[in-house]
Parts: C-alpha cells; structure tokens; sequence
C-alpha cells in the first residue's frame, strides 16, 4: 500500500518562478510592456535618464511599483495549495505498551501504521481544482498589472496636462507682472488713471494667484504619479512639456466591445472560478458520503508472547451528519461566482462605451478649443489692444479680453489631457493597450505658440518700451503719442 500511495500521491509540478512568467506574458499580449520584479533596479535608471513617456512610465511601474510584490505573492499562496492538493497527509504511526498486573507475563506492545485512503481516492479531483484555482489567481494578479498600468497612464497624462498648465500659467504671471511694472511707469509719467493702475495691480495679483494655483496642483499630479511609479517626488525624472495632439484616427466602438470580452483578465478570472466550483460543487456533493476512511497495519504482541499482524480499517460513517453545510457554502460561492460573471460583462459593455463616448468628446472639445475659441479669443484680443491704443475702450476691457484668451488655452490643455486620459480609462475598459496607439501625432503647440510672451502695450496711453527710462523724453514721447491717440479717436 505505502508504494501505491507514493506513486499516486505524486508532487505535483509547481512552477519554478509561482506562475509569474505566464503572468507576464498574458499582460504583454495585451500590449502592455511586463517584465520581471527583479529587473527594476537597472530599468529605473536606465528610463529615468529621459524624459518619460507613457510607455516607458508603464514600463517603470509594472517593476517598480511597491504593491508589484504583493500582488506576486498571491501567486504563492496559490501555489502552495497546488503543492498541497497534489499530496496525501502523511500516514500516522501509533505504539503503545500495556503493563500486565500478573506475575511473570509480558509486556502488551502494539505498533500500528494508517494513511487516509480518502485523501488517496481524491487526489486527482484535488489536484485538478488546485490547478483552476492557481490558473485563476495567475488571471487575478494579471488583471491587477493591467489596472495599474491604466493608472500609471491616466496619472501620467494628468501630470503632464497640470505641469504644462502651471507653465502656461508662469508665463501668463510673469508677462503680468512685466505689465504692471510698466503700468506703473505710466502712472508715473502721468499717462494712466490710478483706476487702470488699480486694474493692472489686481490683474497681476490674479495671475499670481493662478500660477500658484496651477504649481500646486502640479505637485500634487506629480505625487500621485511618483506613488504608482514607486519613485521619490523630489527625485531627478520628468515628463514631456507638452501634450501630444490626438491619434489620427479613433477605434470602433464595435471592435472593442468584443475585444473586451476576450481581453479582460477581471472576466477571465470570475470566469475560471465559476467553472472551478462548478467542478468543487460536483466533488463535494461525492466526497461529503465518502467521509473519512483510513487504511493501515497493526503488529501486536500479546501478554503470552502471541503475535497478531493485520490490517485496519476507520471510517467516518455519514449518519448524524452529511456535510450538507459544505455543499450550501460551495453552491453559493458559484452563485455569486455566476453574478459577478455576468456583472463583470456588464460592466465592461458600459464601462467601454462611456469611456469611448468620453474620447470622442474630449477630442471633439479640444479640436473646437484649438481652431475656433482659441484663434477667435487671440483675434479678439489683438482687436482690443488696437482699440485700446485708440482710446476706444478701457484698460479693463483689454485685461478682461486677455484674461478669456489664457483661459482658453487652459480649457485646451484641459480637454486635451482629458482625451489623452479618457484612452486609458477606455484602455482599462477594454482591458488592453488600444489598437489606435500606433497612431499618434505629433506634439501640441506651447503657450508661447499660442499665446506670445510679451506683456500687453499700453499705446493709447503713452505707451513706452519696457527698458526706457522715466525720463522727460520718455514723458514727452509718452504725451505725443497720446495726442497721436486722441486725434485718431476723434477722427474715428
């Protein structure tokens, strides 16, 4: 019997690395770049030598990231109960010896020897649910990998969009702050109201108050991206100044619905472990009659000096108790394994259309931002400075103008990082890397495109250039070329 139990009772095979390749591997065929844990100490340097891209930032967090060891550590925990399933519980030995109280016999000795012969009929049921359930843990910490390189990829395009923005914003702040220093020549030259002074003061203190604004949520961007890539905040890695304009073309909302369904691990997963207990529902349905049965030996030597030697026999015979209780519990863990199934098809039906429906707004709103707001805002405010070099409208209507062109170019990067963002919420949706990756295009323009860095002139009100001195030949220059503006606007 102890030779048939160690050819049954078999180790079985556990992989070398717990599954983790296997893993990977299913993460990179859904376009996303794994590789193994204990790669990341050369990566890190090697893709913090550049500016990261959104690639190399999945790259990075799919090695560095410090919940990558938890993860991979279930894979143990699965792996040790194949290692289990695939052995019978060591036999027990048992001895005793029995004193007589009579004179001159000897000894009552008895040694015995019995393994579970229900452990050896289960065995390959055993083995075989193990492996289901290992499949479906190596399926679990797939779809986690995959989760965080969606993360990794929404917070990367966060932090570029918010670190473009607070550039954007510098500038806008320092342009104002150039203008008000010219104001105040202005004032002091006598060619500006104290009211327009008092509107330049506040414009520069609202700029400031957005800069500060913006740095602050870049920082805070910023964090939440280092945290995913497992990376110090003040570390020396950076992103891209700028966004990169949509890809040229979008993908069909039917051909990712049914990638969907073949992609995502999540489903994958629930998937496997319906069907494991499914199959735990069958085995426990026989095993809880089977009950406990033991086999074994026993030697005994009698008070006499006899000798017995057979074999043994112990059963748990189900009569008080069926284990009913077990089937309950596994028949409604594969309800709920069921449900989730079906929640999970669901919600990734809806989950990709919203976030399809999301990029083709976003790219909608950031394409209207970019060739009508953005050029009618600039227009108009190239419109203001000529009329108020004439004196036709004031300081604040020019401001105000200016004010609603930064704005636009801020809704612009705004909705461009919701585009680029939205994708990897499609992504994760989808639970792959999108087929219209390979067509992006090229970079967004820079604020200073856009929006120039010089600060606004004050023409109409004896304007004068940045580096002239508060002389009277600037004073002069000043009074004439009001006179010049006042003429004009009589003669309009």
């Amino acid at each position: 019997m102890t030779g048939l139990a160690a050819a049954l009772a078999a180790c079985t095979q556990v992989p070398a690395d717990l599954g983790r390749g296997q893993v990977q591997e299913q993460v990179r065929a859904r376009g996303w770049p794994a590789e193994a844990a204990d790669a990341a100490p050369p990566l890190v340097a090697e893709i913090t030598a550049a500016p990261l891209s959104a690639e190399s930032a999945i790259r990075l967090a799919l090695v560095n990231n410090p919940d990558i060891r938890a993860h991979y550590a279930e894979l143990g925990i699965a792996a040790a109960a194949v290692y289990r399933a695939g052995h019978i519980r060591n036999p027990l030995f048992s001895a005793s010896v029995l004193d007589s109280n009579r004179s001159g016999e000897m000894d009552q000795i008895t040694y015995g020897l019995a393994a579970s012969f229900s452990d050896l009929i289960t065995l390959p049921s055993r083995k075989r649910l193990a492996r289901r359930q290992f499949t479906e843990v190596q399926y679990q910490v797939g779809a986690e990998l995959v989760r965080l390189a969606a993360e990794t990829e929404h917070a990367y395009y966060d932090y570029v969009t918010a670190r473009q923005v607070a550039a954007m914003r510098g500038q806008v702040a320092k342009a104002a702050a150039v203008s008000l220093q010219l104001a105040e020549r202005y004032f002091d030259a006598g060619n500006m109201t104290p009211r327009d002074l008092a509107l330049e003061r506040a414009a520069a203190a609202e700029a400031e108050v957005d800069r500060l604004q913006a740095e602050d949520a870049a920082l805070a961007a910023r964090t939440a991206l280092a945290d995913l890539l497992g990376l110090p905040l003040a570390g020396a890695w950076e992103v891209p100044a700028q966004l990169a304009l949509p890809v040229t073309q979008e993908d069909d909302l039917g051909e990712l619905l049914a990638l969907a369904r073949h992609s995502r691990l999540d489903l994958a997963s629930a998937s496997a472990r319906a069907e494991r207990l499914a199959e735990e529902l069958c085995y426990t349905n026989w095993r809880r009659w089977l009950g406990e049965l033991e086999l074994g030996v026993e030697r005994e030597r009698e008070t006499d000096g006899a000798r017995l030697l057979g074999p043994t026999l112990s059963w748990e015979i189900p009569i008080f108790t069926q284990h009913r209780d077990q089937l309950l519990e596994v028949d409604a863990g594969l309800q709920m394994a069921i449900a989730e199934v079906a929640r999970l098809m669901l919600d990734s039906d809806n989950a990709v259309r919203l976030a399809h429906a999301g990029v083709q707004n976003a790219r909608a709103r950031a394409e209207t931002f970019r060739t009508r707001l953005l050029p009618a805002r600039i227009e108009a405010t190239q419109q203001a400075q000529l009329e108020e070099n004439f004196m036709l409208i004031g300081t604040f209507e020019l401001l105000l103008s200016k004010q609603r062109e930064y704005n636009a170019y801020q809704g612009y990067l705004e909705a461009l990082g919701d585009y680029w963002m939205t994708r990897a919420a499609l992504a994760q949706a989808v639970g792959r890397r999108l087929p219209s990756g390979a067509r992006a295009s090229g970079t967004s323009a820079a604020a200073e495109d856009y929006l120039g860095t010089a600060a606004p002139a004050h023409g109409g009100h004896g304007a004068m250039h940045p580096g002239a001195e508060d002389s009277g030949e600037g004073k002069q220059q000043g009074e004439e070329q009001q006179q010049e503006a006042e003429d004009a606007h009589r003669h309009h």
